[in-house]
């Protein structure tokens, strides 16, 4: 009997800041199949005009992130007539210098721009992380980013509505776009990672289940980008269930009533009361 074939589509994970997009890449990185790296932002490169200034900075530190040689990046660029093509060829080529058949990129905004996910890779895989937003809140007060009630809802609104939206418009089943929670991904990683695989069509191997911390990373990003990422930091350590329900200790009555309140001009309050009521745990 023929084997059956395996897919080499590509795999683009995206969700809201603090939701374990990077979790999830680290540990689909450790299948052997599939590629991943450090977030790309391949819709925000911009291809229009000469090719100088920001835009090499940003190629240069993409070059950097994924340790690829400075003339097959720049034959790559000269190659390409759009941040699609770009991407295509450059984590190609990346996946292939690691020994591995197909790649999977890992940006949150991955999950604004479904339409050009899907026009540029009409057999693409998309997963959608999705966290309790108080979780969320909680974290982004912890790093002192995104923080206020107010911007905090804004992102949560763009990026969940917009989500919602892309998927009705789009079509979107089960075939090509997952919904997954980032806490069945800690409270049930085997069973979760297990889902994920399936949803790929991948053979399934242990060894995404299993995550001991990743620490390259968090070094590398400070000595390219002089920041230090509280998100890779938390990286550096195994996998752990600390993390579920850290708003009961951070986050307000108050602030949570507030929070409902904002959701609820913006008409997504059933939506956010139902994610918050799933959360496994609680």
């Amino acid at each position: 009997m023929q084997e059956k074939r395996l897919p080499k589509s590509p795999i683009f994970i995206g969700g809201l800041f603090k939701s374990g997009t990077s979790l999830l890449r680290a540990m689909l990185g450790q299948h052997s199949a599939i590629a991943t790296g450090l977030e790309t932002y391949w819709f925000d490169l911009g291809w229009d005009g000469p090719h100088t200034g920001e835009f090499l900075d940003r190629i240069e530190r993409l070059r950097n992130f994924f340790g690829l040689e400075g003339k097959i990046t720049e034959r790559i660029v000269a190659e390409s007539s759009n941040s699609t093509q770009f991407l295509d060829l450059f984590l190609g080529h990346y996946a292939k210098s690691i020994g591995k058949r197909r790649w999977a990129e890992k940006t949150p905004g991955n999950i604004l721009h479904l339409s050009e996910i899907y026009s540029g890779w009409p057999d693409a895989k998309v997963i959608h992380i999705i966290r309790d937003p108080r979780d969320v809140f909680a974290s982004l007060k912890q790093a002192k980013k995104w923080d206020s009630l107010e911007k905090f809802t804004e992102l949560w609104c763009l990026y969940i509505g917009t989500a919602e939206n892309l998927k009705r418009e789009l079509k979107l089943y089960e075939n090509n776009y997952l919904e997954m929670r980032y806490e069945d991904l800690v409270l049930r990683p085997e069973e979760s990672m297990k889902n994920v695989i399936g949803f790929l069509g991948e053979k399934w191997e242990e060894d995404v289940a299993v995550f001991e911390g990743k620490k390259d990373e968090y070094d590398k990003v400070l000595k390219l980008t002089g920041k230090a990422s509280t998100t890779l930091d938390r990286l550096r350590k195994p996998l752990s269930q600390d993390r579920v329900g850290i708003w009961h200790k951070t986050v307000s009555q108050e602030e949570i009533e507030e929070i409902h309140n904002l959701v609820d001009r913006e008409g997504l309050l059933s939506l956010m009361n139902g994610i918050e009521k799933e959360t496994p745990g609680w």
